[in-house]
């Protein structure tokens, strides 16, 4: 994990480049799409473009191979030059998580993930969101997981706030309460 005021450092750098060009969604997916690409084969490909022990110029045709098989705007392929040759590619992950704070601030955005015991429907999921977006006052881009312990309700992390709507962690009151002999008597 890189220091993170050098992710910070280099994704406000991004970011003022993204600005200037109206390039902030795409420097987004297409740098997303690159974790992905590097990620395929176990990470081997991220080692060695992270590997001090290969020389940079092994490594700049590494990565050079790689662009050329991938579409990538200028910019998108600049900064990951600029990173492999300033010895920072080991921190693209944090750079990239912190552009997305940066960018989701900007637009006004914030990301939630809403976990159920059993998928929501269409109309139900768009109600969600409507909610969170309503709590929230911002767009909410939503991710939804499904994860039968929730028991039913649902559990919504918007940035470092919880929601939990579920009936295990109402339980788990229930249960506390019981033994602390909180519950009163009929």
């Amino acid at each position: 994990m890189a220091d993170g005021s050098l992710a910070r450092r280099y994704a406000r750098a991004l970011l003022s480049i993204g600005q200037e060009g109206g390039l902030l969604d795409t420097l987004s997916t297409e740098l997303h799409g690159v974790q992905s690409v590097l990620d395929l084969g176990g990470g081997e490909l991220r080692s060695a473009l992270s590997n001090p022990g290969i020389t940079l110029a092994e490594r700049r045709a590494v990565l050079e191979a790689v662009l050329g098989k991938l579409d990538l705007h200028a910019n998108s392929g600049n900064f990951l030059r600029l990173l492999l040759d300033k010895g920072r590619f080991f921190a693209l992950d944090d750079i990239i998580r912190e552009f997305g704070v940066l960018s989701d601030e900007i637009a006004g955005r914030v990301r939630a993930t809403v976990t159920t015991a059993k998928p929501l429907t269409k109309a139900l999921s768009a109600k969600v969101a409507k909610s969170l977006e309503d709590a929230t006052g911002k767009t909410v881009e939503v991710t939804y997981e499904v994860d039968a312990d929730v028991i039913g309700g649902l559990v919504a992390k918007v940035g470092d706030t919880v929601y939990d709507a579920s009936i295990r962690s109402r339980l788990i009151e229930l249960q506390a309460a019981i033994g602390a002999g909180h519950v009163a008597e009929a």
